[in-house]
């Protein structure tokens, strides 16, 4: 296990690549993709996309949906659009009832004040219930059949509603070095994200569920976007400022609220950043999870982001991760298994089923990364 020279970004992550001197993926674009050339032609190319979206538009409709939360990245995204001339229609699909925070129902409506149209698409919650439930069970992950409805809402709402552009948010390969992405705006093969499995629902379709019932939780197929002409992009590729920080202050100084309290505390969350995750608590299982698969968690991820955008130096962040990177409070495993009804002994035997001791090792009673960050 290596950890990024410039950031704190390990090769652990799927799809992450080194180069020859020790930089991650996103490190390496942040440093040679972002030239004031590049800058120049990423404009050039949105105009080209928003003259594309706005020709297919007919009178009076939208020219491009967005996926939203209502958090950070979301709020910029749509602020952007707008920015730029483009009459975006938001589609949130959101939690259950049980899983949705308060501050998540606040910050969705915050976006709704600001003047924009939103579609919310609310599943069924046994269903997302048991998706989650077999997710967990069988992939040590509950986020996938979510991510999958999220990101199958955007382009199956485009293709209802006749609009041609259907945007995402980052370039997950240019900005964390995921195995999918592109090297530019485009999102036409989103699907081939790890969470995702290619838009593979067989795992779910267990326990009362069905491909019927499951129907918001699948991609529109290949040949019916190509039909319709849909083109799908990341629209945080164009935005000059985006970052995880830089968003935050951006979408605050718009009426987002972020987290506070304990619930801002990373010793609880995990998450360096209080402006994280703020529509639901399961995030940081998931993120504790990750970390004993992967060796990292949230805090890698954020205080990376903040070094590469020249908000953090990397030798100030190195006892940040160690101290805070994997923390998960009890309280909210116990709120998540109370949720997707399952024991706190089976919650635990998948853990330390997942647990990769290829980087973990024991000392005692306790277990350590073979290689923490230096």
């Amino acid at each position: 296990m290596r950890w990024c020279k410039n950031c704190l970004e390990p090769d652990t992550r799927p799809g992450q690549v080194f180069d020859e001197d020790g930089i991650c993926t996103p490190c390496h674009f942040q440093k040679f993709g972002t030239t004031p050339q590049a800058w120049e032609e990423r404009r050039a190319e949105l105009r080209d996309v928003v003259d594309w979206a706005q020709a297919r538009r007919s009178p009076g409709k939208y020219d491009c949906v967005i996926g939203v939360s209502g958090g950070k990245d979301s709020t910029c995204l749509a602020l952007f659009a707008r920015e730029v001339g483009m009459i975006p229609l938001l589609v949130s699909c959101t939690y259950p009832p049980q899983q949705m925070s308060d501050l998540g129902a606040y910050d969705l409506s915050n976006l709704v004040s600001l003047g924009f149209d939103i579609i919310t698409i609310n599943i069924a919650p046994e269903v997302m219930k048991r998706a989650m439930r077999l997710s967990f069970l069988e992939f040590a992950n509950w986020c996938k059949p979510s991510e999958l409805a999220l990101y199958g809402s955007i382009p199956r709402i485009a293709l209802s509603q006749g609009i041609s552009l259907a945007c995402a948010g980052e370039n997950p390969f240019l900005s964390f070095g995921n195995e999918c992405g592109s090297m530019d705006g485009d999102a036409s093969n989103i699907t081939n994200m790890h969470t995702l499995g290619d838009g593979d629902l067989a795992p779910y379709l267990k326990d009362g569920n069905s491909k019927e019932n499951m129907l918001m939780f699948r991609f529109p197929e290949k040949d019916k976007r190509a039909q319709h002409q849909l083109r799908m992009v990341y629209l945080g590729y164009y935005m000059e400022h985006w970052s995880l920080s830089q968003n935050a202050i951006t979408a605050k100084k718009h009426g987002l609220k972020v987290r506070t309290g304990k619930d801002a505390d990373p010793a609880l969350t995990g998450a360096y950043h209080d402006h994280t995750a703020l529509d639901e608590d399961f995030v940081f299982v998931n993120q504790y999870l990750k970390y004993l698969k992967y060796g990292f968690g949230q805090t890698a991820q954020q205080v990376s982001d903040d070094i590469r955008h020249g908000l953090a130096k990397r030798e100030d962040m190195i006892e940040i991760v160690r101290k805070y990177d994997g923390c998960c409070d009890h309280s909210y495993i116990k709120k998540f298994i109370d949720f997707i009804e399952i024991s706190e002994e089976a919650f635990w035997d998948v853990a330390e089923r997942c647990r990769n001791l290829d980087i973990w090792e024991k000392q005692g009673t306790r277990w350590r990364l073979k290689y923490p960050p230096e």
